[in-house]
């Protein structure tokens, strides 16, 4: 049965709202705005950009510089059709949301203010059908970082992860012209026009691009053809056509676009075996992934979701090979790094390394490319728990 937000407790264990701000660490906690107000403006600033708006992201309450909001559950956001998981970089896009929300609260006056890095610990994962309610708040202000927290749940007592973000800070110098004039409008109520350009309209290709598969019905789950799960991709023949089926099998991905980009040796048939040499991934040039319009930008949180499914479809292709036990990759620890942006109007490549694959853990390391491999736009490292196929993952 589906739960509402409504339905769903909003009290984490330990609410980050009530906390004592520290004066000191962030002097210009509010910007001169009532929280109600800043309930407006965010609201405001969700809905302006793409990923969020689609998501339907709402803004619960604030109680500068912490921030409450939930993400409504949708199918879109399954990441284990078999096992009614939701998708972990949903979390991942979520938390850079709280953060990246929390951070405006924080400021004396609107800036424009990208992630330099994320942490996140996954304690437990979601499970489909309920909403997702996260809290974030600024920890401290520099004159160029500011430092932010979140956590996000589902069921009281039942934090599904915690995040550490840092973001950069640009200054009035570097902020798009008409980005506070539109969040004070918010503020106050009133509708404000998008800024120009903040449209991908006709976005550029490159035969690379052209390539890609086309990724049609974002946001929609496939009807159960092929392999749905990764239990059948690890006992079965696990063939290119095989990882093309379970990567389309996975709702979130398919929602921003990721698929297959090449394979080496590129002569491999659908249905030759996979080989132990890295794949590459592609996540499409797609509107609905954008964060910053007025680039545009890759939503950051977006970009590592697609890093995060790449690195555990290639744990999943690479274990119980040799004779060892086939075993399904958890996801217990993530950490990216944003070097430069990702345009919305790019494809996006990913490369993973499994750095270590023992018999119970496995570590990787990914990068995100656009137009060269030697110019990446984001690294992350990973560590995953290796489960038996036979185990029941806990809600």
């Amino acid at each position: 049965m589906t739960v509402t937000a409504s339905e769903a407790t909003k009290d984490g264990p330990h609410s980050l709202l009530g906390l004592a701000v520290n004066r000191a660490d962030v002097p210009a906690a509010g910007g001169g705005l009532d929280d109600a107000s800043w309930v407006r403006a965010l609201t405001g600033f969700v809905s302006f950009i793409p990923h969020t708006a689609r998501l339907q992201v709402s803004v619960d309450e604030v109680a500068a510089p912490a921030v409450r909001m939930t993400l409504p559950w949708q199918a879109a956001l399954v990441g284990d059709p078999h096992r009614h998981l939701v998708h972990g970089g949903v979390l991942t896009m979520f938390a850079d949301t709280l953060c990246g929300s929390a951070v405006l609260t924080g400021l004396e006056r609107p800036e424009v203010c990208p992630t330099l890095d994320l942490r996140l610990d996954h304690y437990r994962p979601g499970v489909e059908g309920m909403a997702l309610i996260g809290e974030a708040r600024v920890l401290r202000v520099t004159e160029s970082m500011v430092f932010t927290e979140a956590q996000i749940w589902q069921q009281p007592g039942k934090l599904l992860c915690r995040t550490i973000g840092n973001f950069v800070r640009l200054g009035a110098r570097n902020t798009p012209p008409g980005f506070g004039e539109a969040l004070m409008a918010a503020a106050q109520g009133r509708p404000s026009a998008r800024a120009a350009g903040s449209v991908i309209d006709d976005p550029q290709k490159t035969a690379d691009d052209e390539a890609l598969p086309a990724v049609s019905q974002p946001f929609v789950s496939r009807p159960g053809d092929g392999l749905q799960h990764a239990r059948r991709f690890v006992e079965g023949q696990r063939t290119r056509g095989d990882l093309a089926d379970l990567l389309a099998s996975l709702p979130y991905a398919r929602a921003i676009g990721l698929g297959l980009c090449s394979l080496a040796p590129s002569s491999l048939a659908e249905d030759d075996p996979l080989p132990t040499t890295p794949l590459r991934y592609a996540m499409a040039a797609m509107p609905e992934n954008v964060g910053n319009p007025m680039l545009p930008a890759v939503h950051g949180g977006v970009l590592a979701a697609a890093m995060e499914t790449a690195a555990t479809l290639e744990v999943l292709r690479l274990n119980g090979r040799g004779g060892r036990q086939a075993r399904l990759p958890k996801l217990i620890d993530f950490s990216i790094d944003y070097l430069a942006t990702a345009r919305g109007d790019s494809v996006t490549r990913i490369d993973c390394e499994v750095l270590r694959e023992g018999r119970r853990m496995a570590n990787v390391r990914v990068s995100a490319w656009q137009h060269s491999s030697q110019r990446p736009v984001a690294s992350a490292r990973m560590h995953f728990v290796l489960e038996p196929l036979a185990r029941e993952q806990e809600a």
